[in-house]
């Protein structure tokens, strides 16, 4: 009998903390051989792959499907590899803070992003100042990735554009906090993107570089917060009168890139004189202080919030969620 040997390859996603490494097999009544190679991607991961537990997880049904994937697939595997990890480095961590699940919040219908996304959405996408998320799945890691989109000639010049501007920004803020490590792994996503253009770009460079404009749009949130917001972590928490501050939240960890949002929130005192307050908020503070004081007092509260968007990578492709009211943008006594 003549034994025809199979092989199989994967590529797992690992970064500096990864404790184990999980590998799928197929069940069956025959040997199996590993040959377990680890090596880095980049130059600047530095982890000792000796401390790392590798698992094998089996599965009896003989229909699944653990088929190596098409050599073209491993390099988009690595870009959102590569991405993740530029995530985790460029965003602030707070683990003392309890996680936020994305999938609690109220959430308009998602949308495709791929080769049917309409040109208005990819524009308003482009041009998009609100903060965004990548939400990464466990097989989206390792499942080869096949988004492409189709931007029109005038559009893929605005995304180019809009990439060099903020790709010089972040960069800039790097070699100042002398982040070599970050620029390394930036480096490393240009060249996974095909960046700069040449005159034909095609639909999946395409995708990679609007994933990577939008993760550099977050990096430089993260690196360089508004300056208004800079202004406020600055101040007293003494600090009197009613105003926008910023606060970051926790979320989801090893599920979502960044693992903070800045939701910013409303603090400081409604007293007398407010110059951030409707009539109603005046009058109710003049009755308190004439004495009656089993009244609530004016609150320093949000009065305007914007969007917060979440893009799904998952093994079926990519989808764009928008969460209404998530970030506070103005303050007013009420």
């Amino acid at each position: 009998m003549l034994f025809i040997p199979v092989l199989y390859f994967q590529s797992p996603c690992t970064s500096e903390e990864s404790e184990y490494i999980l590998l799928t097999g197929k069940d069956g009544h025959f040997s199996q051989t590993w040959t377990i190679i680890i090596e880095s991607a980049s130059s600047d991961t530095k982890q000792d792959t000796s401390d790392i537990f590798v698992l094998l997880l089996y599965s009896a049904k003989m229909g699944s499907d653990i088929r190596p994937p098409n050599n073209n697939n491993v390099p988009h595997n690595s870009f959102l590899c590569e991405l993740r990890h530029f995530l985790v480095q460029s965003s602030p961590h707070d683990y003392s803070a309890p996680f936020l699940n994305l999938e609690l919040l109220q959430s308009l219908p998602s949308e495709p992003i791929g080769l049917s996304s309409s040109e208005s959405l990819l524009a308003d996408l482009i041009n998009s100042s609100a903060p965004m998320i990548l939400s990464f799945t466990q097989g989206s890691m390792l499942h080869a990735h096949h988004e492409e989109l189709a931007l029109s000639p005038a559009l893929l010049e605005e995304l180019r554009q809009r990439l060099e501007q903020t790709l010089d920004d972040v960069v800039d803020v790097m070699k100042a906090k002398e982040d070599d490590r970050a620029q390394g792994r930036l480096e490393r996503l240009k060249q996974l993107s095909g960046f700069p253009f040449t005159n034909r770009v095609e639909g999946k460079l395409q995708y990679r570089a609007f994933l990577l404009f939008k993760t550099l749009q977050m990096a430089r949130r993260a690196f360089s917060p508004p300056r208004g917001q800079r202004s406020t972590r600055a101040r007293s928490s003494t600090y009197s009168v009613c105003e926008l501050r910023s606060l970051t939240v926790s979320l989801e960890r090893h599920v979502v890139g960044p693992s903070t949002a800045t939701i910013n929130n409303c603090q400081g005192s409604c007293a007398y004189p407010m110059n951030r307050a409707n009539n109603h908020a005046v009058l109710l503070n003049a009755h308190i202080e004439s004495g009656n004081t089993n009244e609530r007092a004016p609150c320093c509260v949000p009065v305007a919030y914007g969007t917060l968007e979440v893009v799904h990578l998952e093994e079926t492709g990519t989808k764009l969620k928008t969460e209404p009211d998530m970030v506070a943008k103005d303050c007013e006594c009420r």
